[in-house]
């Protein structure tokens, strides 16, 4: 499946309302408000990339957002750390809305943004203090590749800290997936510090796609899609659910 192509439509339309409204009913209070944001992230997870930030101690620092998107999240934890930003995504249309969000936050003097992947990042060795990635790290296609980018841009003692999921099963229409990260970031040298299941996130998958069936008419009139296409959708992410052994938190260190 070409990605790029995928996500270059997903972010040509307006945040929906529709979804949005759907994942506060069901992340209730974790809901991560008016970020725009195209994952499954919550609050408490923000709150913890702003902590690992904050630990790096004095002095600026400098965060890499993979897969930012439309650039909410990024931008929430760089402005409450006091970090500089470097924003990454695959899809052109994402770059620009991102841009667009700094500008209209004041925030355009300290966060940059650039079309890349996991495995081409436009930065030089040992650059960036921190990366921060939400639910983005499965669309990479060779996670081994993927893995020593992210650790060539950090430098010695920064840390890596993502959201991602492991599968017991290769889903359909998805890159390679892996069972367990741990290995492939041991070999990319990082130290793993902490691999927590994150909390309710299966109800909270399942929850969400069962409320988007309910309302997958007036999803697709917002949209402007055929609502096939989106029942089509749906039946996939279902299927993708089933292959899921858990969402994972990722802090690594760089060694």
């Amino acid at each position: 499946m070409d990605w790029r192509s995928a996500f270059e439509e997903v972010y040509s339309q307006p945040a929906s309302r529709v979804t949005a409204e759907i994942w506060r009913a069901v992340f209730g209070d974790e809901y991560p408000e008016g970020l725009d944001h195209y994952s499954y992230v919550s609050n408490s997870e923000l709150d913890r990339y702003v902590a690992e930030l904050t630990a790096l101690g004095p002095g600026p620092t400098h965060l890499l957002d993979v897969g930012c998107g439309r650039g909410g999240p990024g931008l929430w934890v760089a402005l409450r750390a006091g970090a500089r930003l470097t924003g990454v995504d695959i899809a052109e249309e994402a770059v620009a809305e991102s841009r667009r969000r700094a500008e209209r936050m004041g925030l355009a003097d300290r966060a940059s943004y650039h079309r890349g992947t996991f495995q081409e990042l436009p930065l030089a060795d040992g650059e960036i203090d921190a990366v921060m990635s939400i639910d983005a790290f499965l669309f990479a296609p060779d996670k081994p590749a993927a893995a020593c980018e992210l650790a060539r841009v950090l430098r010695p003692g920064g840390v890596l800290m993502m959201t991602t999921w492991d599968y017991h099963q290769q889903p359909e229409n998805r890159p390679p997936q892996v069972g367990d990260h741990r290995p492939l970031l041991a070999d990319a040298g990082f130290v793993v510090r902490e691999y927590a299941e994150t909390d309710d996130w299966h109800r909270r998958l399942d929850e969400t796609s069962r409320q988007t069936l309910e309302r997958v008419d007036e999803l697709a009139v917002e949209l402007g899609e055929p609502v096939e296409d989106q029942r089509l959708g749906l039946d996939q992410m279902r299927a993708t659910l089933a292959c899921m052994t858990r969402r994972v938190l990722v802090v690594a260190d760089r060694t």
